[in-house]
């Protein structure tokens, strides 16, 4: 960066300088033209002034960031300027100095300014004297010379305090830069040291490939080197050649050092640690390319590799590269099913697979290495005490994540490997407060009873692997957590909307079709899906649950294998019957399914039930009913009301709802949008009665009319009975 800095002010002293030279003896050779002056002086200008400008033009472009370039185009100008003065025909010759002040306030060096302006005065005031001697200065044009001495002061004054000045500042900046250029070296050696520990640790799963991932670094960095790529770019690769391997952590260690050949299902095993490595590493973006390596260093050239079967230039050119370097480390090193090949063995290897296992290019580059005895020597034993100490650290990390993992395990469902209910609640739950967005997906398979029933306990577990599999096939990014035996939420914080939602979901029934269509042992597959949107990084997943739950109800009404989306940051413009029916059907199946807790007379949803347990049972030994409302806001405009507002109008109508019911009657806020009341010995008038004690109250307190509370009624004791 210094050397950069250098070469644009030379840059800028050069190109002055020479734009000033030039501009002279052009006006010098129209004097000549003029017979003003004559030829003897301008080729005696040119020797002083235009042959020391192109030979300073010379020194600058054979090494534009010498520093001393600076001092010699100091001294070209000064004199060049010397010259003018004392040859001048005007006194008026001393400003030529001012262009060259400009420039040598770039210098950011008071002391030459100082040497210049004193120099500049002895000179000037030589000229001065010598026009005194001569008479050409009297009491009427002395006026000039006074100028001309303030003039050429204040010019060097400032200069010196604007160079003095600008001399801190860059003092400044060259610390701050050298300040951060150490902290760069440093954090590019801890990332090299860092990373050559975790290949290490990689390398000591495999007691025969110790220090291997070290040496396909440094044979890559060669191949690179001799293929001319940059400085940055073979650094680059030295660091992705360190972690092709890192997919191996992935691999059983009977796999890795089998002393005989594998078998097919192991050999699948083993290429796994390509994918494995390029999963681990996609999101590390320090790094450009470090997944590329990994995934597709076994690639051929003849399209023949695996994992994806790339062929030719399709093969990203870091994989060919770590590749070549890859195989002869292979062949050159001692395996645990045979011994390293000879040299001669090595290079035979080599030739055989130009352009069909290797790209030409890359395989040629290492036969030249390795026939001209080029390759680096590693000794992974050399290793600094820094890295031995990092290694330590690093081998304690990976104990504790391990640990961490297997602790974690026990909150993995054991059939699908998804979360289970309580630590997928806390796992979405800290994802949405960190994605502030999204929607939850609520996937059921329709009469999972029936095919437990009728195919068995094994094929119902196929139902659910295979349904998972294709929840997990919707993003990489979204949470899944079993929630009942058949029931699945998906977190998923790319999908914003409710279209975007639907789209999705189409792509899973899509899916799903062609899953069926190649596996007749799922063929009775039927999904319903619930979705409900995520508004904020506060919204809790229980309640986001129960809204998804609402919809997934909907869903099945109509009769499966089709989504719904429940709308929760806005109150729906317009009034279903329908709808609200299936809520309060909903609500209905729910409570007296007991799926709830303990509760009070104000109670939160989940405790609703044990009190409509309490009046139910109450009101069956008197032989009493129970009636049930559900409140309902729907919009009145069809502009989407905001969450703040939404709650307001739903604390006035809890509080008209509370105060209009008897002690004995309960009250809950059953979603974002609803309320439900439990009345019980009432009949159909005395629950009219009650509704429009709570619509007034309401009415009187609620200021605007953007909004309408409408409501359905049922008696619990026929739940088909709904109003």
């Amino acid at each position: 960066m210094l050397d950069s800095h250098v070469r644009k002010i030379n840059r800028s002293l050069v190109y002055g300088w020479l734009l000033i030279v030039t501009i002279l003896f052009v006006s010098y050779a129209l004097e000549v033209v003029k017979r003003e002056r004559t030829i003897t002086y301008l080729l005696v200008f040119s020797f002083v002034t235009v042959a020391p400008a192109i030979l300073v033009l010379i020194l600058y472009l054979r090494k534009p960031d010498s520093y001393p370039l600076r001092y010699e185009i100091v001294v070209g100008y000064f004199i060049m300027y010397v010259f003018v003065m004392i040859t001048g025909s005007t006194p008026l010759v001393f400003c030529y100095i001012l262009p060259m002040l400009s420039l040598l306030i770039l210098y950011h060096q008071p002391g030459i300014i100082l040497f210049t302006g004193i120099a500049s005065m002895l000179v000037n005031i030589i000229s001065i004297a010598l026009r005194i001697y001569n008479g050409e200065v009297t009491s009427h044009n002395s006026k000039e010379v006074e100028i001309q001495l303030a003039l050429l002061f204040l010019c060097f004054l400032g200069s010196y305090l604007a160079t003095r000045l600008y001399d801190q500042i860059h003092k400044k900046n060259e610390e701050y830069t050298s300040m951060l250029t150490e902290r760069n070296d440093e954090i590019q050696r801890m990332t090299m040291q860092t990373i050559m520990t975790i290949a290490n640790t990689i390398d000591a799963k495999d007691e025969y490939t110790r220090g291997h991932s070290r040496r396909v670094a440094e044979y890559s960095a060669a191949i690179a080197e001799e293929l001319g790529f940059t400085h940055e770019e073979i650094q680059d690769i030295r660091f992705i050649g360190l972690l092709h391997d890192i997919g191996k952590i992935g691999i059983p260690d009977a796999v890795l050092n089998k002393p005989g050949r594998l078998t097919d299902e192991e050999y699948e095993v083993m290429k796994g640690h390509t994918t494995v490595g390029a999963e681990i590493l996609k999101d590390i973006d320090m790094i450009s390319g470090l997944d590329v390596g990994a995934r597709y260093h076994h690639e051929r050239y003849d399209g023949k590799g695996y994992p994806d079967g790339l062929s030719g230039e399709k093969i990203p050119m870091i994989a060919r590269i770590i590749a070549v370097a890859d195989a002869y480390d292979a062949m050159s090193s001692n395996r645990v099913y045979r011994r390293h090949l000879s040299k001669d063995k090595v290079l035979a290897e080599l030739k055989k697979g130009v352009g069909t296992q290797w790209d030409a290019r890359c395989a040629e580059a290492m036969i030249r290495l390795l026939t001209e005895d080029r390759l680096p020597n590693i000794n992974p034993d050399t290793d600094s005490e820094l890295v031995q100490q990092t290694s330590t650290i690093l081998t304690r990390v990976i104990d504790y994540a391990e640990d961490k993992a297997v602790d974690g395990k026990e909150n993995l469902d054991a059939l699908t490997g998804t979360y289970g209910r309580d630590s997928g609640i806390e796992a979405i739950q800290n994802a949405i407060s960190k994605h502030g967005g999204g929607c939850i997906f609520l996937f059921d398979i329709d009469r999972f009873h029936r095919i437990n029933d009728s195919e068995g306990f094994v094929v119902g577990d196929l139902y659910l692997k295979a349904m998972v599999q294709m929840i997990r096939s919707l993003s990489d990014q979204l949470i899944i957590a079993r929630f009942g035996s058949d029931e699945f939420a998906a977190y998923i914080p790319e999908v914003e909307d409710e279209e975007a939602a639907a789209e999705l979901s189409k792509v899973f029934f899509a899916h799903m079709q062609d899953t069926i269509d190649h596996d007749p042992t799922i063929s009775k597959m039927s999904v319903s899906i619930g979705i409900t949107e995520v508004a904020t990084e506060k919204d809790k997943v229980m309640v986001l649950y129960e809204n998804a739950s609402k919809a997934l109800y909907v869903s099945k009404q109509k009769g499966g294998n089709t989504y719904y989306c429940h709308r929760m940051d806005e109150i729906e413009d317009t009034y279903s019957a329908a709808t609200h029916a299936v809520d309060m059907e909903q609500l209905i199946e729910a409570i007296q399914n007991k799926e709830f807790y303990k509760g009070g007379l104000t109670a939160a949803y989940p405790e609703f039930g044990k009190m409509y347990e309490f009046i139910s049972s109450l009101a069956d030994r008197n032989h009493q009913q129970v009636q049930i409302i559900l409140f309902t806001m729907v919009s009145n405009t069809g502009i989407k009301v905001s969450i703040e507002e939404r709650d307001r109008v739903m604390a006035l109508l809890q509080k008209a709802i509370v105060d209009s019911i008897r002690n004995i009657d309960i009250t809950t806020r059953y979603s974002s949008t609803q309320h439900a009341v439990l009345l019980m010995n009432l009949n159909e008038d005395d629950t009219k009665a009650v509704i429009n004690r709570i619509m007034t109250e309401f009415l009187r307190t609620y200021d605007k009319r953007e909004i309408t509370i409408h409501y359905d009624t049922a008696d619990l004791s026929k739940s088909d009975d709904i109003h």
